[in-house]
């Protein structure tokens, strides 16, 4: 296995975006996000596992890329997080918070009587590319 092909463990922070919360959650469960070449499935997981803490939302991700995440990143967590940093994980990641995948959706539940047309076709100008 040469090093480009072996996957690394990552610890990312990040403070998401509160206007863009009910958009990143219909994008994570209509399949838009996870039907994204290479790393879709990883990115649902990821924020399945994601912690809402004191200093934002934390989560481990595996990637295979350099820059870490990058294509992440560009096609998804740009959009939905500022303030995002990444750093190599060398132990594993015990977090504690309420988790962020129950965050969202309560949020995006309370949020239904606002209007969110359009959200649908502005999630599609995001079309996933694989970068080679």
């Amino acid at each position: 296995m040469s090093l480009r092909e072996r996957p690394m463990r990552y610890r990312v922070m990040a403070q998401p975006r509160m206007g863009e919360l009910a958009r990143l959650w219909t994008a994570l469960n209509n399949g838009t996000i996870e039907s994204q070449e290479p790393d879709g499935e990883e990115i649902v997981a990821s924020m399945k596992r994601a912690i809402m803490t004191v200093k934002g939302v934390e989560w481990d991700e595996t990637c295979y890329c350099t820059p870490p995440l990058r294509h992440e990143r560009l096609t998804v967590y740009d959009q939905f997080f500022e303030d995002v940093k990444v750093e190599p994980l060398t132990s594993p990641l015990h977090l504690h918070g309420g988790r962020f995948w129950d965050y969202m959706r309560d949020y995006a539940s309370d949020s239904k009587g606002v209007s969110r047309e359009g959200s649908a076709v502005t999630m599609a100008r995001y079309v996933p590319i694989r970068i080679l």
